[in-house]
C-alpha cells in the first residue's frame, strides 16, 4: 500500500495543503492579542485548547482543570458551529488576474479579528491549496480555482447573525455529515403504554441453520417509543419497553452483522414471560450472490463487459467512514487516505460503521471470486469524515482529492443544508477535471446536499423485484410500479430536480468491517455503482483517449454526458427519483451504439438482423430529453472499432 501523500506508482509526494511546518508557522503567525480568546491560528490540525479531548459527536471539548473540569459539568446546550470566510471569493472565480487585494492577508485579518472578539471560539482554519503566500505575486486564476481561508467557529446564533450582517464576512451553518440506514416504514401509535412503568422482552436470533448470531441489532418500534439492544455472544438480547404497549408494536427489525439477511417481522405476537425467537437467512443461500453475479452487475451491464477493462489507473476517492483495509483482499487497491474527523493520516483505514468498506468493496471486490469488483485495478483513496464529521471536514476531504489529483469522488455522505463555500470548493475540484459522483440522499423527501449543488452529478437509488427473501426489509423499501423489467424505485432515494440518474441501491451485497458480508440499502450505494462505473469510462471509452485527455471542466463535462447518454428510461418510474434512467456500463464504454441498448424488452421492435433494443434509426430518448446531441452512426461504430482494439483514423483525417 503506498503511504500517505504520495503518488501512486512514483513515490513523489504529492502534497497536502496542511504540513507540519505550515501548521506550525501559521500557529505562531496567528497567535491571539493579549486578552483575547484562544485559537488555532491557522493549524487544521489542531483545535483551540488541544488539552482537552474532543466529543466527536457534538464537536466540542470538555472544561479544564481550570475550568473546574475535576467533575463533570451538568448537561448544557452544545454550541453551534460556523464557517466564516472573507467576503469577495464569489466573485473571484471568473476568468483574470486576481485583483488588487492579497487572499493570504484577507485570510490573515479575518482570524486576528475573530479571536479578538471574547464571544467567539475559533476551532481552527481550513488553508487552500490554491492560495498564494502572503506578498507573492497572484498567478492567473480560472473559474473555480480561488477558494479563501475558512474559519471554523463555535458561536451562539445571534452572534453569528451578527458576523453575516457585516460586509467583511461570509458565514455558513457548519452542518454535521449524515449518511443515513432505511428502517422499514412503520406508522407510529402515539399514546400507547405508560412511562411509569416497564416490562423486558427477550429475543433469541439465529440464522436459518440454528447457529446463534451475535452483535445483531434488534429494532421494536411501536407503542411509546422504538427500542434498541443489540444480542450478546449466545445471539439473545433484552429490550425494556412500556407496560401496556405489546399489542400497539408494529414490527421487529433485525439487522446481523455479517453473512445474514436482516428479516422484518409486521405486527409481531410478543411474549413478555417467553424467548422470542426470530431466524436470519443466510446470504449464501442465493446461488448468485455465492457466485458474485449480483442483480445490480447485471442490471447495469457490468457482466457484459470484457474482462479486460478494470479500470486501470484511474483514481476514485471514497468519503465516508473510513474503510477496514485489512478486510479486503484487493486491499493493494487502497493507495492512500486521510481521516480528517481525528485529524490523523493513518486512522482513515478503520472503519467504526462499516458502509465505506462496503462501498469500497463493490469497487475493487473481495474474497476470491464472490463479489468480483467492478472497477478492480482502479487506484482508492478513503477520506473519513464519518462519523462525527461536518461540512468543514468535508472542505478538507475535498482539498486532499484535489491535491492527490483524483479523478472520480465518491460521495455518499450528505446534510440538510447547503453552504456556499461547500458548493464553490466541489466547483473547484470540476474545474480540476474531479467529477463528483454525490448520493440523492436516503430521506425520502428533497435531495440533500451536496446532491444539490450544480457540480455534482446527483445519483437516486432503485432495487428490483425477485433479487431479496420476502421476508427481509429491503421488500418494503420498493415503492411504486415496477417496469417490464421489475425494478422499482426505493421509497427511502431522495426526489427532486437534482436527481441526474439513478442506479442499484437496494439489497446490495458486499464485504463490511470487521468481517463477513451484508446486505444494505442507500444511495450512497446506488452512487459508488455510477462512480466505479465513470472511471471504467474514463479507463476504456475512446474519448478520453483522444479527444478529452486534459484533466478539467471539459472532461468532466464529457464524462457526465457519456454517462447520462447510456441511461435507458425506467418507465412508469417517477423522474424526480430516477432522472435519466439507469446507465448502461456497455454502451457507456462506447462498446454498443447508445440507441442499441441490449436487453430492453419494452423498446421498439429491433431491426431485421440486429440486436434486441431501440431501433437504429431511432433517438434516444433520455438524450433527447436531456438536450444531447445525437450522435452520428459513423462516430459511434468508429468508437466501438477503437474500443474492441482495432485503430482506425479519426473521420476527419
Amino acid at each position: 500500500m503506498a503511504e500517505h501523500g504520495q503518488a501512486p506508482g512514483t513515490g513523489q509526494p504529492k502534497g497536502r495543503p496542511d504540513k507540519a511546518a505550515d501548521r506550525r508557522a501559521e500557529a505562531a503567525s496567528a497567535a491571539p492579542p493579549p486578552g483575547g480568546r484562544s485559537g488555532t491560528g491557522g493549524d487544521p490540525s489542531r483545535r483551540t485548547e488541544p488539552s482537552r479531548p474532543r466529543d466527536h459527536a457534538t464537536g466540542s471539548r470538555g472544561p479544564t482543570a481550570a475550568e473546574g473540569g475535576e467533575h463533570p459539568e451538568t448537561l448544557r446546550p452544545r454550541p453551534e458551529r460556523y464557517l466564516v470566510a472573507p467576503t469577495g471569493w464569489a466573485s473571484l472565480t471568473t476568468v483574470g488576474r486576481a485583483g488588487p487585494t492579497d487572499p493570504a492577508a484577507d485570510a490573515q485579518h479575518l482570524i486576528e479579528a475573530l479571536q479578538r472578539n471574547p464571544d467567539l471560539k475559533v476551532l481552527r482554519v481550513i488553508r487552500s491549496t490554491e492560495q498564494p503566500p502572503t506578498g507573492g505575486t497572484p498567478p492567473i486564476y480560472r473559474p473555480g480555482s480561488r477558494f479563501p481561508a475558512v474559519a471554523v467557529v463555535e458561536a451562539t446564533p445571534e452572534q453569528a447573525a451578527i458576523l453575516a450582517a457585516r460586509p467583511e464576512f461570509h458565514v455558513d451553518i457548519d452542518h454535521p455529515l449524515t449518511q443515513d440506514e432505511p428502517l422499514p416504514p412503520w406508522t407510529r401509535i402515539p399514546g400507547t403504554g405508560t412511562l411509569d412503568d416497564a416490562v423486558p422482552i427477550r429475543f433469541q436470533v439465529r440464522d436459518d441453520r440454528g447457529e446463534a448470531l451475535p452483535d445483531a441489532m434488534v429494532y421494536v418500534h411501536g407503542g411509546r417509543y422504538p427500542v434498541v439492544a443489540r444480542t450478546g455472544a449466545d445471539g439473545t438480547a433484552e429490550l425494556t419497553v412500556p407496560v401496556g404497549s405489546l399489542d400497539a408494536v408494529r414490527g421487529v427489525y433485525v439487522r446481523p452483522h455479517a453473512d445474514c439477511w436482516s428479516t422484518v417481522v409486521d405486527r409481531p405476537h410478543l411474549s413478555g414471560t417467553e424467548v422470542n425467537t426470530v431466524a436470519c437467512r443466510r446470504l449464501d443461500t442465493t446461488a448468485s450472490e455465492r457466485h458474485g453475479d449480483g442483480w445490480a452487475r447485471r442490471a447495469m451491464g457490468f457482466d457484459r463487459l470484457p474482462p479486460t477493462y478494470r479500470g486501470h489507473g484511474v483514481r476514485i476517492a471514497v468519503i465516508g467512514s473510513g474503510v477496514d483495509a485489512g478486510r479486503l483482499d484487493a486491499a493493494e487497491g487502497i493507495m492512500g487516505g486521510i481521516d480528517v474527523v481525528g485529524q490523523d493520516e493513518k486512522s482513515w483505514d478503520q472503519d467504526s460503521i462499516g458502509r465505506a468498506t462496503h462501498h469500497v468493496a463493490l469497487i475493487l471486490g473481495h474474497d476470491g471470486d464472490q463479489l468480483v469488483g467492478l472497477a478492480p485495478e482502479a487506484e482508492v483513496h478513503v477520506c473519513r469524515v464519518l462519523p462525527g464529521g461536518r461540512l468543514s471536514d468535508l472542505i478538507e476531504a475535498l482539498d486532499y482529492c484535489i491535491a492527490q489529483e483524483v479523478d472520480v469522488i465518491d460521495l455518499g455522505t450528505y446534510t440538510g443544508g447547503a453552504a456556499g463555500l461547500v458548493a464553490h470548493k466541489l466547483e473547484e475540484a470540476r474545474q480540476a477535471g474531479i467529477l463528483c459522483v454525490a448520493a440523492a440522499g436516503d430521506t425520502g423527501g428533497p435531495v440533500m446536499f451536496p446532491g444539490t449543488a450544480p457540480a455534482a452529478l446527483t445519483v437516486g437509488a432503485i432495487g428490483q423485484l425477485g433479487t431479496c427473501p420476502p421476508e427481509s426489509p429491503h421488500i418494503s423499501q420498493l415503492s411504486g410500479m415496477p417496469t417490464p423489467e421489475g425494478f422499482v424505485a426505493a421509497r427511502f432515494s431522495s426526489a427532486g430536480p437534482e436527481v441526474d440518474l439513478c442506479a442499484p441501491g437496494v439489497g446490495i451485497v458486499s464485504a463490511v468491517a470487521p468481517e463477513g458480508r451484508a446486505a444494505l440499502d442507500g444511495t450512497g450505494i446506488a452512487a459508488t455503482h455510477v462512480a466505479a462505473l465513470a472511471a471504467l469510462v474514463l479507463a476504456h471509452h475512446p474519448d478520453f483517449r483522444y479527444g478529452f485527455g486534459m484533466r478539467g471542466p471539459a472532461r468532466v463535462q464529457r464524462l457526465a454526458q457519456l454517462l447520462k447518454a447510456s441511461c435507458r428510461p425506467l418507465r412508469g418510474i417517477d423522474p424526480y427519483r430516477c432522472g435519466a434512467g439507469m446507465p448502461d456500463a456497455a454502451v457507456a464504454v462506447g462498446l454498443v451504439p447508445y440507441w442499441t441498448t441490449v436487453g430492453v424488452p419494452e423498446a421498439t421492435a429491433p431491426m431485421p438482423g440486429g440486436p434486441t433494443g431501440v431501433r437504429y434509426d431511432q433517438p434516444n430518448p433520455a438524450a433527447a430529453r436531456h438536450g444531447y446531441p445525437q450522435m452520428p452512426p459513423d462516430v459511434v461504430t468508429l468508437a466501438a472499432v477503437r474500443a474492441a482494439g482495432f485503430l482506425v483514423p479519426e473521420p476527419d483525417e
